[in-house]
């Protein structure tokens, strides 16, 4: 089966050490059959987010829509 692993970080000023490091916010692993599930002719209707978890997600965002660091998927499942 046919599947795609995206994972996406951000650089943050550690504050313990004052160093900038790459910390990973989210984490998605999908297959070619959900990726089919989204209508790619109505993207305007489609929210991000949700469409993200529809799939095999990890990330760890506050209510407020603060993104804070997780652990990516490793990428020998693929």
């Amino acid at each position: 089966m046919a599947s795609i692993l995206v994972s996406a970080y951000t650089q943050r000023v550690d504050a313990a050490t004052g160093h900038e490091e790459d910390t990973y916010v989210y984490s998605v692993y999908v297959t070619r059959e959900q990726w089919e599930q989204i209508h790619f002719g109505a993207l305007d209707q489609v929210e991000p987010a949700l469409a993200l978890e529809r799939f095999e997600l990890r990330r760890n965002m506050t209510k407020t829509g603060i993104f804070r660091g997780i652990e990516p998927f490793d990428s020998g499942r693929l």
